[in-house]
């Protein structure tokens, strides 16, 4: 709410939500005589509210401000979450129900064993009044220089590493919790070549922090540096993110795409749920189907549209296989709501954009999208950006895969690019001290001889 001298007025009695505050039903304002705006939200799928009043003391008169849902995502079967948060957990399910999420994922230990405070002993919460919330607290999170990694459902089998020694222990110490998932919370970390040789890598953030709702983040702080010059500006580092998943997926992986907020991270205001993920649970949504549908895929990103696709009445995730090799027809469709003007939608196969549409021509062609014909392995996409000019704010969907047996799609250029990053961390390396180069060689040399294999196995430049 901003006051008469064009400052932002604080709501007493309320939540703070990062960028602004939460109200619970109802909330009686102690403000001064003037004029004031508002700004009234609760999540992407209802239309945002702003206006303006006049406090005097003399006034008698009331309004009633209706928000309007455009959107019913859990109606369609999808569940929404925010897998990076640092919140105090009493907030939490005020905080959620402000914004219309369903799961939040807080980290309880730090990765060198160091517990983090929650304001609560809770490992793992729900609020009473809601089937669909859940708070997932038995997670740890490791942050330090070169790092950037949540572990969810980070059994205590996993033991913690010192704060000096290589954050890849953390992938050889959970050998015996075969139930952990490792996601790469930041996707520039200079480790991350080494954490995709360990195969453990179970989500990619392709929206996290470096998004965030009041202020352009133009460098990247830890982590390799956007390496195209067009990349320099307040949208690059959303689409530096994407060129890196895009390059993952062109190495052979199938690691599907994650988001969170950051919210509570550091001077990070972002409301909770600002970059979320979407995850399609069919007939049982549940947190249970949720976290299933997540680590395969049914899954789409978004800090803005909100996109609900399918390929072949299939949801992502799902793998096409042409068994006899003969060329697959698919065809598109998807559902699009957004408070955002849209500046395009695209359909991306194997790094390459097949379809590409204004708002408008999609509109004009009533929503439907040209089929495709699909004649060697890989992968698709589906994203939509919009034209919000502070940031990257767009939608992306988690992969269809197309399978052909026998044409596996390796690609040498997305090999190349992970051995040269992972050359630049060794580069990085030698400034350690000795003990830490030999506790980081064995993981410098399974990365290399990974990397390596890779590239001999590629089949497309």
């Amino acid at each position: 709410m901003i006051g008469p001298r064009g400052r932002e007025v604080p709501v007493r009695r309320a939540t703070e939500a990062g960028v602004g505050w939460a109200i619970d039903g109802q909330i009686d304002l102690e403000v001064p005589s003037g004029d004031f705006q508002f700004h009234l939200t609760r999540g992407p799928e209802y239309r945002i509210m702003t206006g303006n009043f006049q406090i005097d003391r003399t006034a008698e008169d009331s309004h009633t401000i209706t928000l309007e849902r455009f959107v019913d995502t859990q109606a369609e079967g999808w569940l929404c979450g925010d897998l990076f948060v640092d919140r105090n957990l009493r907030d939490l399910p005020l905080l959620m129900r402000a914004e219309d999420l369903d799961i939040v994922a807080v980290a309880n230990r730090d990765g060198d064993g160091q517990p983090i405070a929650q304001g609560s002993e809770t490992t793992r919460a729900a609020d009473a009044n809601s089937e669909t919330m859940d708070i997932a607290t038995d997670n740890m999170r490791d942050r330090r220089e070169g790092s950037g990694l949540l572990i969810v459902d980070a059994d205590p089998a996993i033991q913690p590493v010192d704060a000096d020694a290589p954050s890849s222990l953390l992938f050889r110490n959970a050998r015996d919790a075969p139930g952990a998932r490792f996601v790469v919370e930041n996707p520039f970390a200079w480790d991350l070549p080494i954490w995709l040789a360990s195969g453990k890598v179970n989500g990619f953030a392709l929206m996290g922090d470096f998004l965030q709702l009041d202020r352009s983040v133009t460098r990247v702080s830890n982590g390799r540096p956007a390496t195209k010059p067009e990349y320099n500006n307040p949208l690059g580092l959303g689409f530096w993110a994407d060129d890196i998943y895009h390059q993952l997926l062109e190495a052979g992986f199938r690691i599907p795409p994650v988001a969170g907020s950051g919210s509570g991270y550091r001077t990070i205001k972002n409301p909770l749920g600002y970059n979320r993920v979407y995850v399609q649970c069919g007939e049982q949504v549940s947190p249970e189907a949720f976290w299933s549908g997540l680590w395969t895929g049914r899954s789409v990103v978004t800090n803005g549209p909100l996109l609900r696709p399918r390929l072949d009445a299939q949801y992502p995730g799902y793998v096409f296989t042409s068994y006899g090799n003969e060329p697959l027809e698919l065809q598109m469709d998807l559902q699009l709501g957004t408070r955002d003007p849209v500046d395009y939608l695209e359909v991306v196969y194997n790094g390459k954009v097949i379809y590409s549409a204004r708002l408008e021509e999609f509109k004009d062609n009533k929503g439907i999208i040209p089929a495709f014909t699909f004649d060697r392995s890989g992968w698709v996409v589906a994203r939509v950006v919009t034209g919000y000019e502070k940031h990257y704010r767009a939608a992306v969907s988690a992969p269809w895969y197309i399978v052909f047996p026998d044409q596996p799609r390796i690609s040498r250029s997305a090999a190349e690019f992970f051995i040269d990053w992972l050359q630049q961390r060794e580069q990085m390396l030698q400034k350690k001290s000795p003990e830490y180069i030999r506790s980081v060689a064995p993981f410098i040399r399974a990365a290399r001889s990974f990397w390596d294999e890779r590239l001999q196995q590629a089949t497309v430049d």
